[in-house]
């Protein structure tokens, strides 16, 4: 293991993390879900701040892993908090401690900045459970709902009434909401006098 580095992910290292991206994709048995293209992720990491962010493992062989991660705001504690987004390593360099090594990097930035680490995974991903443990990690007991745009779509096009909003309060954009990230958000807002 003392080949191994963990760096920050930089904009050179995108087409390898799409590669990667497909291959995580693909052992989790959902390769149609992987969708994002290079100019996505080019445009996502030259924002500022970076909408995204990661942690690249390398050995002697070349790349072996990644976590990806953004940083969030909690209403609950008032302050910024740690996404992970994904855990890989590459299946030739799996058992050697490399996810471990990569938490390990992802903590030295939680600590410096005082922000805790939150994520999800596949509650039948027994090497995931394990890793995380080894850590100290707790897992919460939740459903994670998805909601798809086509799903919303649907919903909005039903028959029924919108939310009931306060007096002289309006939809916004028609009644759509604004674009979210994952859909849309629905927007109420004064009539102003």
């Amino acid at each position: 293991m003392s080949d191994l580095t963990v760096r920050p992910l930089v904009a050179a290292d995108v087409p390898m993390l799409l590669d990667m991206l497909r291959e995580l994709a693909a052992f989790a048995g959902d390769l149609a879900a992987m969708t994002a293209q290079r100019a996505d992720l080019d445009e996502a990491l030259a924002e500022v701040p970076p909408r995204f962010r990661g942690l690249i493992a390398e050995d002697g062989s070349g790349v072996v892993g990644y976590v990806s991660y953004t940083i969030d705001y909690s209403i609950w504690t008032g302050g910024d908090f740690i996404r992970v987004d994904d855990v890989y390593v590459r299946e030739r360099a799996r058992g050697r401690g490399i996810g471990r090594q990569l938490m390990r990097a992802l903590a030295d930035i939680g600590v410096s900045q005082a922000m805790r680490v939150r994520w999800e995974m596949a509650s039948d991903n027994v090497d995931a459970r394990r890793l995380y443990a080894g850590i100290g990690a707790a897992p919460e007991d939740k459903t994670i709902w998805r909601w798809p745009v086509t799903a919303m779509e649907s919903f909005l096009d039903r028959s029924e009434p919108p939310p009931s909003a306060a007096e002289g309060a309006v939809l916004s954009e028609a009644g759509r909401g604004l674009p979210g990230e994952d859909g849309f958000i629905l927007v109420l807002r004064r009539e102003k006098d």
